[in-house]
């Protein structure tokens, strides 16, 4: 790589120059990992075949949405709009209130990319998406916060509603926050490389990345759209499945219900873990196998690999989308997004990139086939939310960039393309995850776990009661 690639567009600017410096570092340790992934032979792994999904759709149970709730989610920062007019339309998610992310765009509210120099684009049409939603009776209560551009996972805007002192998580935090504050029934937001899981794991409320290809994007702003999938977080597994089959256009409740005979893939090798994440994790394993499913360990470098496809996928895509206009008008990006959405130009060829996730994909198939594998369990971030402010994370033993932590486990699903949920477990002061990932399509048996293991913990109310 160029030395150029470390120089900011901003002489001077620190911010930028240490952002770049970083990336650059992971990318360059990432390039020869995507390449050797690229050479792999690919065996013509199939996923394993399940029962097609036959559980009926659902209603979900709809909390009173009280004034104060919305007004103190303004004032905090996680909506950025007033409410979108309500179109009054009867549906199955009736007077369901959704906090939309700002990447997202509702007819008439401005589209701002959590983006401040950038002109906002103030649409005539709803995204797909949220038509979808709309159509079935749901309201938008806001557009909400999210990181610039949905690079990165902290949303620095805000602080998390457990804890002010603590990050909330990104880039959909805006949309984590509002939920757990109580100020909207469930959140409408975006993920790439765990945008929807990481502030849903650090907020203590569930978090559902669909099939990547399977929802409509169009109307949201892309950021890497071999990656990119719109998708729910809610307080309760129940109404985040209700918002994800109008998403879906399918039945994606289980069923039934109980865990038995199902088979559990954990792995043998977390990395490390912060105390209180380690002992929610071995304490959900053990429940489930209390409950009749079969664990099964593994040892895989997959994650790992996973971690350096998704980061340069995010990279190159982001800067064939962006850097030509980045480079244009400099200044009105901020730092981090000037270093992000113009480093990965001309890093690496889109084919390679594609041959590896091709072999990544065929990989985990194999692991899912060769093991019978229903689901793969792991924490969905290694440590509970980092201080705001805080550049690095102490996970077990180990000093780890907070970017590069809480990454580690949400990539597999990104970079593959898979479905995963990421549902509260633990009773501490501050939440922990764990993530639930299946093949392509099987949403149902995420959904099926996730149940499970959110009967450990009592479904979560208002603001942020435990």
């Amino acid at each position: 790589m160029s030395r150029d690639r470390l120089a900011p567009l901003v002489p001077g600017d620190d911010t930028e120059a240490r952002v770049r410096e970083r990336y650059h570092g992971w990318a360059t340790g990432g390039l020869a990992v995507v390449r050797e992934l690229a050479e792999r032979t690919i065996r013509g792994a199939e996923w394993p075949r399940r029962p097609g999904v036959t559980g009926p759709a659902v209603t979900p149970a709809l909390r009173e949405l009280l004034d104060g709730d919305a007004a103190r989610a303004r004032s905090e920062g996680w909506l950025v709009s007033p409410p979108a007019e309500r179109a009054g339309h009867a549906g199955r998610l009736q007077g369901l209130g959704l906090a939309v992310k700002d990447v997202i765009d509702v007819a008439g509210l401005p589209t701002r990319n959590g983006a401040e120099g950038v002109p906002a684009r103030v649409p005539a049409v709803h995204a797909t998406a949220w038509a979808a939603l709309e159509a079935h009776g749901a309201r938008c209560v806001g557009k909400a916060a999210t990181h610039a551009w949905a690079w990165g996972v902290t949303t620095p805007s805000i602080a998390n509603p457990v804890d002010p002192d603590r990050i909330a998580g990104g880039s959909s935090g805006g949309s984590a926050a509002t939920v757990r504050g109580g100020a909207a029934h469930a959140g409408l937001g975006t993920d790439t490389g765990g945008s929807i899981r990481i502030p849903a794991a650090l907020c203590g409320v569930v978090g559902i990345r669909p099939t990547c290809g399977r929802i409509d994007m169009r109307g949201i702003t892309p950021l890497a759209p071999e990656q990119d999938v719109v998708g729910p977080l809610a307080a309760d597994v129940t109404t985040a499945a209700a918002v994800l089959e109008v998403l879906l256009g399918r039945p994606c409740m289980p069923s039934e219900g109980a865990v038995r005979g199902l088979r559990i893939g954990h792995l043998l090798r977390t990395g490390g873990l912060d105390d209180q994440v380690d002992q929610d994790y071995t304490e959900t394993l053990r429940d489930l196998e209390s409950q009749g499913a079969d664990l099964v360990p593994l040892e895989t470098d997959l994650p790992r690999l996973a971690v350096s496809l998704s980061l340069l996928t995010m990279l190159t895509s982001s800067a064939r989308l962006y850097a030509e206009q980045v480079h244009a008008a400099p200044s009105a990006f901020g730092p981090e997004s000037r270093a992000l959405l113009t480093l990965g130009a001309d890093l690496l060829d889109t084919a390679v990139l594609e041959r590896a996730r091709r072999a990544l994909e065929a990989s985990t198939a194999e692991l899912f086939g060769s093991h019978d594998l229903d689901v793969v369990l792991t924490p969905t971030t290694p440590c509970v939310a980092p201080p705001r402010g805080a550049e690095h994370v102490t996970v077990g033993s180990r000093d780890e960039h907070v970017d590069a932590a809480l990454t580690r486990f949400t990539a597999w699903a990104a970079a593959t393309g898979l479905p995963a949920i990421a549902v509260p477990t633990g009773r501490g002061r501050l939440p922990t995850s764990m993530q639930v990932m299946a093949a392509p399509d099987r949403e149902d048996t995420c959904i099926r776990v996730a149940q499970s293991i959110e009967q450990r913990r009592p479904t979560l109310t208002r603001g942020n009661e435990e």
